[in-house]
Protein backbone atom coordinates (compact mmCIF):
# COMPACT_ATOMS: atom_id res chain seq x y z
CA UNK A 1 0.00 0.00 0.00
CA UNK A 2 1.18 2.89 -1.32
CA UNK A 3 0.32 7.04 0.64
CA UNK A 4 0.88 10.26 0.06
CA UNK A 5 1.81 12.06 2.53
CA UNK A 6 1.85 16.10 2.60
CA UNK A 7 2.91 17.93 5.73
CA UNK A 8 2.41 21.94 5.96
CA UNK A 9 4.34 23.60 8.66
CA UNK A 10 4.56 27.07 9.55
CA UNK A 11 8.36 26.83 8.41
CA UNK A 12 9.17 23.99 6.70
CA UNK A 13 7.05 21.24 4.69
CA UNK A 14 7.66 17.47 3.53
CA UNK A 15 6.40 15.60 1.19
CA UNK A 16 6.45 11.73 0.85
CA UNK A 17 5.46 8.42 0.34
CA UNK A 18 4.80 6.20 2.95
CA UNK A 19 3.48 2.55 3.63
CA UNK A 20 1.14 1.32 5.69
CA UNK A 21 3.64 -0.19 8.51
CA UNK A 22 4.74 3.53 8.30
CA UNK A 23 7.54 3.55 6.58
CA UNK A 24 9.12 5.95 5.04
CA UNK A 25 9.66 5.32 1.69
CA UNK A 26 10.93 8.74 -0.02
CA UNK A 27 10.95 12.14 1.21
CA UNK A 28 11.99 15.75 0.38
CA UNK A 29 11.66 18.78 2.45
CA UNK A 30 11.99 22.54 1.62
CA UNK A 31 10.52 26.06 3.23
CA UNK A 32 6.81 27.02 3.17
CA UNK A 33 6.72 29.88 1.13
CA UNK A 34 4.05 31.78 3.20
CA UNK A 35 3.21 34.37 1.26
CA UNK A 36 1.83 32.56 -1.92
CA UNK A 37 0.10 30.01 -0.50
CA UNK A 38 -0.93 29.06 -4.39
CA UNK A 39 2.80 28.74 -5.40
CA UNK A 40 3.02 26.46 -2.49
CA UNK A 41 0.31 24.13 -2.70
CA UNK A 42 1.82 23.76 -6.45
CA UNK A 43 5.24 22.76 -5.58
CA UNK A 44 3.75 20.69 -2.80
CA UNK A 45 2.03 18.62 -5.83
CA UNK A 46 4.61 18.59 -8.39
CA UNK A 47 7.21 17.43 -5.02
CA UNK A 48 4.56 14.36 -4.76
CA UNK A 49 5.28 13.44 -8.05
CA UNK A 50 8.78 13.66 -7.93
CA UNK A 51 8.63 11.57 -4.80
CA UNK A 52 6.68 9.03 -7.12
CA UNK A 53 9.01 8.99 -10.09
CA UNK A 54 12.03 8.52 -7.72
CA UNK A 55 10.11 5.03 -6.51
CA UNK A 56 9.41 4.23 -10.24
CA UNK A 57 5.52 4.86 -9.14
CA UNK A 58 2.52 5.91 -10.71
CA UNK A 59 0.01 8.43 -9.00
CA UNK A 60 -2.46 5.28 -9.60
CA UNK A 61 -0.89 3.50 -6.87
CA UNK A 62 -1.82 5.70 -4.25
CA UNK A 63 -4.45 4.54 -1.88
CA UNK A 64 -4.99 8.47 -1.21
CA UNK A 65 -3.36 11.21 0.00
CA UNK A 66 -2.93 12.91 3.41
CA UNK A 67 -2.27 16.26 3.85
CA UNK A 68 -1.54 18.20 7.16
CA UNK A 69 -2.05 22.30 8.04
CA UNK A 70 -0.55 24.65 10.37
CA UNK A 71 -4.34 25.52 11.79
CA UNK A 72 -7.42 25.01 11.98
CA UNK A 73 -9.39 22.80 9.87
CA UNK A 74 -12.71 21.78 8.77
CA UNK A 75 -11.71 18.06 8.07
CA UNK A 76 -15.53 17.47 6.51
CA UNK A 77 -14.85 19.69 3.99
CA UNK A 78 -11.21 20.03 3.20
CA UNK A 79 -11.00 23.53 4.04
CA UNK A 80 -8.55 25.36 6.52
CA UNK A 81 -10.40 27.66 8.12
CA UNK A 82 -7.76 29.41 9.75
CA UNK A 83 -3.48 29.64 9.94
CA UNK A 84 -2.57 32.11 12.08
CA UNK A 85 1.34 31.59 11.56
CA UNK A 86 1.03 31.69 8.05
CA UNK A 87 -1.60 34.06 7.89
CA UNK A 88 -4.45 31.77 5.98
CA UNK A 89 -7.50 31.84 6.29
CA UNK A 90 -10.83 30.30 3.91
CA UNK A 91 -8.16 28.12 1.76
CA UNK A 92 -9.81 25.00 -0.22
CA UNK A 93 -7.00 22.50 0.20
CA UNK A 94 -8.57 19.07 -0.33
CA UNK A 95 -10.62 20.36 -3.63
CA UNK A 96 -7.03 21.91 -4.97
CA UNK A 97 -5.25 18.46 -4.48
CA UNK A 98 -8.19 16.35 -6.23
CA UNK A 99 -7.89 18.20 -9.37
CA UNK A 100 -3.96 18.49 -9.32
CA UNK A 101 -3.06 15.22 -8.85
CA UNK A 102 -6.11 13.40 -9.93
CA UNK A 103 -6.46 11.47 -6.92
CA UNK A 104 -9.95 11.91 -5.11
CA UNK A 105 -9.05 10.27 -1.97
CA UNK A 106 -7.87 13.21 0.00
CA UNK A 107 -7.82 13.93 3.47
CA UNK A 108 -6.79 17.13 5.04
CA UNK A 109 -6.04 17.42 9.06
CA UNK A 110 -4.84 19.81 11.55
CA UNK A 111 -0.95 18.56 11.69
CA UNK A 112 -1.19 18.16 15.54
CA UNK A 113 -4.89 16.31 15.10
CA UNK A 114 -2.35 13.89 12.51
CA UNK A 115 0.06 13.90 15.16
CA UNK A 116 -1.88 12.70 17.86
CA UNK A 117 -3.68 10.11 15.17
CA UNK A 118 -0.37 8.92 13.75
CA UNK A 119 1.16 7.57 17.66
CA UNK A 120 -1.91 5.78 17.83
CA UNK A 121 -1.40 4.19 14.55
CA UNK A 122 2.73 3.64 15.23
CA UNK A 123 3.80 5.03 18.63
CA UNK A 124 2.28 5.12 22.23
CA UNK A 125 -1.15 4.57 20.72
CA UNK A 126 -0.54 0.90 21.71
CA UNK A 127 0.24 2.06 25.31
CA UNK A 128 -2.17 5.00 26.42
CA UNK A 129 -5.57 5.34 25.49
CA UNK A 130 -5.96 8.93 26.67
CA UNK A 131 -3.32 11.24 25.69
CA UNK A 132 -2.38 15.14 25.16
CA UNK A 133 -0.45 15.45 21.81
CA UNK A 134 1.45 18.49 22.26
CA UNK A 135 3.53 19.75 19.20
CA UNK A 136 6.11 22.47 20.50
CA UNK A 137 8.04 24.42 17.28
CA UNK A 138 7.01 27.10 15.24
CA UNK A 139 4.09 27.87 17.32
CA UNK A 140 2.43 25.54 19.60
CA UNK A 141 -0.56 22.96 18.89
CA UNK A 142 -2.50 20.50 20.69
CA UNK A 143 -5.07 17.39 20.27
CA UNK A 144 -7.04 15.10 22.55
CA UNK A 145 -6.81 10.91 22.32
CA UNK A 146 -9.79 10.04 23.84
CA UNK A 147 -10.40 6.03 24.48
CA UNK A 148 -8.33 5.65 21.46
CA UNK A 149 -10.38 8.26 19.39
CA UNK A 150 -9.41 12.02 18.38
CA UNK A 151 -11.86 14.79 20.32
CA UNK A 152 -12.75 16.87 17.61
CA UNK A 153 -14.94 19.48 19.38
CA UNK A 154 -18.15 21.38 18.07
CA UNK A 155 -16.22 23.33 15.35
CA UNK A 156 -13.48 20.67 14.47
CA UNK A 157 -10.77 22.77 16.98
CA UNK A 158 -10.77 21.01 20.12
CA UNK A 159 -6.88 20.72 21.67
CA UNK A 160 -5.51 24.61 20.96
CA UNK A 161 -2.93 24.41 23.48
CA UNK A 162 -1.24 27.09 22.04
CA UNK A 163 -3.74 29.61 22.72
CA UNK A 164 -4.18 29.01 26.62
CA UNK A 165 -3.41 32.25 28.71
CA UNK A 166 -0.27 31.51 30.27
CA UNK A 167 0.84 35.13 31.06
CA UNK A 168 -1.00 38.18 32.35
CA UNK A 169 1.71 40.22 33.83
CA UNK A 170 4.02 40.84 30.90
CA UNK A 171 2.16 39.56 27.86
CA UNK A 172 3.38 38.69 24.35
CA UNK A 173 1.29 39.55 21.36
CA UNK A 174 0.21 36.53 19.55
CA UNK A 175 0.02 36.29 15.90
CA UNK A 176 -3.72 34.82 16.74
CA UNK A 177 -4.55 38.49 17.53
CA UNK A 178 -4.00 37.80 21.37
CA UNK A 179 -2.23 38.71 24.47
CA UNK A 180 -0.67 36.06 26.94
CA UNK A 181 -1.01 32.96 24.38
CA UNK A 182 1.27 30.22 25.33
CA UNK A 183 2.49 30.17 21.77
CA UNK A 184 3.55 33.63 21.57
CA UNK A 185 5.71 32.75 25.62
CA UNK A 186 7.19 28.84 24.86
CA UNK A 187 7.12 27.73 21.33
CA UNK A 188 10.46 27.80 19.40
CA UNK A 189 9.74 31.48 17.63
CA UNK A 190 9.18 32.95 21.44
CA UNK A 191 12.52 31.00 22.35
CA UNK A 192 14.34 32.90 19.07
CA UNK A 193 12.50 36.15 20.30
CA UNK A 194 13.89 35.64 24.02
CA UNK A 195 17.04 35.31 22.29
CA UNK A 196 17.54 38.24 20.19
CA UNK A 197 16.23 40.52 22.98
CA UNK A 198 18.80 38.99 25.29
CA UNK A 199 21.32 39.36 22.98
CA UNK A 200 20.51 42.60 21.92
CA UNK A 201 21.26 44.09 25.85
CA UNK A 202 23.79 41.88 26.66
CA UNK A 203 26.92 42.06 24.89
CA UNK A 204 28.83 38.91 26.41
CA UNK A 205 25.70 36.56 25.57
CA UNK A 206 26.01 37.95 22.03
CA UNK A 207 29.60 37.03 21.61
CA UNK A 208 29.65 33.53 22.91
CA UNK A 209 27.17 33.04 19.81
CA UNK A 210 29.65 34.78 17.67
CA UNK A 211 32.74 33.03 19.31
CA UNK A 212 31.45 29.24 18.33
CA UNK A 213 29.40 30.35 15.04
CA UNK A 214 25.97 29.49 16.81
CA UNK A 215 22.58 30.61 15.34
CA UNK A 216 20.96 32.90 17.34
CA UNK A 217 17.40 31.01 17.73
CA UNK A 218 16.45 28.49 19.93
CA UNK A 219 18.52 25.81 18.57
CA UNK A 220 22.07 27.74 19.31
CA UNK A 221 20.18 28.79 22.99
CA UNK A 222 19.58 25.25 23.86
CA UNK A 223 23.38 24.40 23.11
CA UNK A 224 25.26 27.23 24.88
CA UNK A 225 22.17 25.71 27.91
CA UNK A 226 23.92 22.20 27.72
CA UNK A 227 27.16 23.63 28.56
CA UNK A 228 26.14 25.66 31.69
CA UNK A 229 25.32 28.83 30.79
CA UNK A 230 23.18 30.40 33.23
CA UNK A 231 21.67 33.28 30.45
CA UNK A 232 20.66 30.58 27.92
CA UNK A 233 19.27 28.04 31.18
CA UNK A 234 16.98 31.06 32.29
CA UNK A 235 15.51 31.68 28.90
CA UNK A 236 14.96 27.81 28.39
CA UNK A 237 13.46 27.78 32.10
CA UNK A 238 10.61 30.60 31.30
CA UNK A 239 9.70 28.81 28.46
CA UNK A 240 9.60 25.67 30.21
CA UNK A 241 7.38 27.36 33.00
CA UNK A 242 4.94 28.67 30.39
CA UNK A 243 4.43 24.76 28.67
CA UNK A 244 3.84 23.44 32.31
CA UNK A 245 1.05 26.07 33.00
CA UNK A 246 -0.94 25.35 30.06
CA UNK A 247 -0.32 21.24 30.07
CA UNK A 248 -1.96 21.85 33.78
CA UNK A 249 -4.92 23.44 32.61
CA UNK A 250 -5.41 20.38 30.19
CA UNK A 251 -4.56 17.79 32.45
CA UNK A 252 -6.93 19.40 35.27
CA UNK A 253 -9.85 19.25 32.79
CA UNK A 254 -8.90 15.83 30.71
CA UNK A 255 -7.11 14.05 32.92
CA UNK A 256 -5.08 12.01 30.65
CA UNK A 257 -2.84 9.18 31.38
CA UNK A 258 0.25 10.93 28.74
CA UNK A 259 0.95 14.40 27.55
CA UNK A 260 3.05 13.85 24.47
CA UNK A 261 5.25 16.28 23.23
CA UNK A 262 6.67 16.62 19.53
CA UNK A 263 8.15 19.29 17.42
CA UNK A 264 11.47 20.57 16.88
CA UNK A 265 11.57 22.06 20.77
CA UNK A 266 11.23 18.43 21.58
CA UNK A 267 14.58 17.82 21.76
CA UNK A 268 15.14 20.06 24.04
CA UNK A 269 12.88 18.86 26.35
CA UNK A 270 15.85 17.97 28.59
CA UNK A 271 16.42 21.23 29.00
CA UNK A 272 12.79 22.28 30.13
CA UNK A 273 11.91 19.14 31.57
CA UNK A 274 12.12 19.28 35.71
CA UNK A 275 10.82 22.94 35.78
CA UNK A 276 7.61 22.20 33.48
CA UNK A 277 7.42 19.24 36.31
CA UNK A 278 7.79 21.69 39.06
CA UNK A 279 5.04 24.05 37.77
CA UNK A 280 2.88 21.04 37.05
CA UNK A 281 2.52 19.68 40.12
CA UNK A 282 2.20 23.30 41.17
CA UNK A 283 -1.23 23.90 39.86
CA UNK A 284 -2.47 20.15 38.81
CA UNK A 285 -4.56 18.20 41.60
CA UNK A 286 -2.31 16.10 43.03
CA UNK A 287 -4.88 13.27 42.34
CA UNK A 288 -4.01 14.05 38.67
CA UNK A 289 -0.42 13.68 39.01
CA UNK A 290 0.56 10.21 37.89
CA UNK A 291 0.20 10.51 34.00
CA UNK A 292 3.65 10.64 31.90
CA UNK A 293 4.99 13.30 30.30
CA UNK A 294 6.58 11.90 27.04
CA UNK A 295 8.62 12.84 24.14
CA UNK A 296 7.10 11.75 20.68
CA UNK A 297 7.96 7.69 19.61
CA UNK A 298 7.30 9.13 15.61
CA UNK A 299 10.65 11.37 16.42
CA UNK A 300 11.25 14.30 13.82
CA UNK A 301 8.52 12.80 11.00
CA UNK A 302 5.98 12.44 13.21
CA UNK A 303 3.41 14.95 11.55
CA UNK A 304 4.40 13.35 8.11
CA UNK A 305 3.43 9.59 9.60
CA UNK A 306 0.49 11.65 10.62
CA UNK A 307 -0.23 12.40 7.15
CA UNK A 308 -0.12 9.12 6.16
CA UNK A 309 -2.33 7.83 9.19
CA UNK A 310 -5.44 9.89 7.98
CA UNK A 311 -5.73 7.72 5.35
CA UNK A 312 -5.39 4.67 7.13
CA UNK A 313 -7.83 6.09 9.67
CA UNK A 314 -10.37 6.04 6.68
Amino acid sequence: MYIGAIDIGGTKTIVGIVNESGKILYKEQFKTNINDRELHFKTCSEMLFYCLSTLDLSVLQLVGIGINMPGMVDNKKGILIKAPYAGWAGTEVRSYFQEATGVKNVYVENDVNSCAIGELHFGYGKTYKNYLWMTVSTGIGGAIINEGKLLRGGWNCAGEFGHLKVEYERPFLCPCGGWGCLEAHGSGTAITKMVKQEIAKNPEFSKLFESVNLSTDAVGCAILAREGNETACSIYKKAAIWIGRGISYCVNILNPDAVIIGGGVASSLDLMIDHIRQTIETNVISTLLGFEIKTTMLGYEAALLGAASLILEK
